[in-house]
């Protein structure tokens, strides 16, 4: 479970990166790599609640396999010379519904564990090993843009050959899965939007992913309009993760020293007020900086959105409110993208700004909402 979280946190990105790559040596604006940002996160939107019921019946490996196979068809897409936007659509949706189908399947088999400890200490572990695949993502990037060559055809070569792998390991959680457990009434999404609370952990949390996904595709964007060479937008990006990776790490003792609520609306205000400072026209070092309180705050804020919501969901409906939780991530990576493209035709460091002020005024009414 844990090796199909890490390679899957490490081809998309990977992937993703490559698509704006691409899709700046194609000549496309900033406003369009946005565009090709939402095309991401449209199918899943609409399926992620669908993928959540059928986790809930059936468990999560035929998921798995079926988003490993599609996540290797979005990148096999992005080795071909193609650079048009329809093409690059096309790859965008094939890896957002891939990725979507695993994490839909992972978080099944942890949502099938009986009891609770064991449930968050998994929750800790998988969200470490996603963290560990975003690191190696901007690596590779600063690894192959050193190597030369024609650097988003070679980042996706990279990217195909890792989704083979994961179809491998794919097939060997859908042998492991767990076993469906019947569900005679499934629980409807309006008794789970009722539980206190969670609909605003699920927003909040949704945000800070809208965030992390913003940073990833857009920075390369802002990098190179403010000069900044692809090598060292990878060792920026490798930061970003590796702060995420050492946020989850410590989430357990740092969830126990200050409480779960705490700990993730408090993550949500630093992740707000970092991102907006990339709004600056700061250099390389001072981005890092910036990126890298953001990906502590991002590590602590996701891991506990997801914690809260399997600790609040019905028994019986796990799966189907983490899908709701997905279906919600995935309307804010559409539409965020979309909105930030209006204001990237104006000036791109805006994009960072709005957004990180909408981040950090739902941090503070998280927190005064659990006072």
């Amino acid at each position: 479970m844990l090796a199909v979280a890490f390679l899957a946190q490490l081809i998309v990105p990977l992937a993703r990166i490559a698509t704006s790559y691409r899709a700046t040596e194609g000549g496309l604006s900033p406003a369009q790599v946005l565009v090709l940002s939402s095309a991401f996160a449209l199918l899943p939107a609409f399926l992620a609640i669908s993928m959540g019921r059928h986790n809930d019946r059936r468990g999560g490996g035929t998921a798995a396999i079926a988003g490993a196979v599609l996540m290797a068809g979005g990148c096999i897409a992005m080795t071909l010379p193609i650079a048009n936007m329809f093409w690059l659509i096309i790859a965008s949706a094939l890896l957002g519904m891939g990725q979507t189908l695993q994490l839909t399947a992972l978080q099944a088999e942890i949502g099938a564990l009986r009891l609770q400890a064991h449930r968050e200490r998994m929750v800790g572990g998988l969200m470490l090993w996603q963290a560990v695949g975003q690191v190696g993502a901007p690596l590779m990037l600063s690894i192959v843009a050193l190597a030369g060559g024609e650097l988003s055809r070679n980042l996706a070569l990279v990217a195909a050959g890792l989704a083979v792998a994961g179809a491998v390991t794919s097939l060997l959680l859908y042998r492991n899965a767990a076993l469906p457990r019947p569900v005679e009434t499934p629980a409807s999404l309006r008794s789970i939007i009722r539980v206190p609370g969670l609909p605003w952990i699920i927003v909040g949390g949704s945000l800070c992913v809208a965030v992390q996904d913003l940073t990833l595709v857009y920075l390369p964007v802002v990098g190179n309009a403010r000069d900044v060479p692809p090598p060292v937008i990878g060792l920026v990006l490798t930061l970003f993760a590796a702060a995420q990776m050492l946020a989850r790490a410590v989430y357990a003792r740092a969830s126990q020293r200050w409480g779960q609520n705490v700990l993730m609306w408090g993550s949500v205000l630093g992740t707000g007020l970092a991102t907006a400072a990339l709004a600056l026209p700061l250099g390389a070092v001072a981005i890092a900086v910036a990126l890298s309180i953001s990906g502590v705050c991002l590590g602590f804020a996701i891991t506990a959105s997801v914690a809260l919501t399997m600790r609040l969901a019905p028994p019986d409906a796990r799966s189907t409110s983490l899908g709701l939780r997905l279906a919600i991530n995935r309307v804010g990576q559409f539409s965020i993208p979309l909105i930030a493209g209006l204001i990237a035709t104006a000036q791109a460091g805006a994009v960072f700004l709005l957004l990180g002020l909408a981040v950090a005024g739902t941090g503070v009414a998280g927190l005064r909402q659990k006072r």
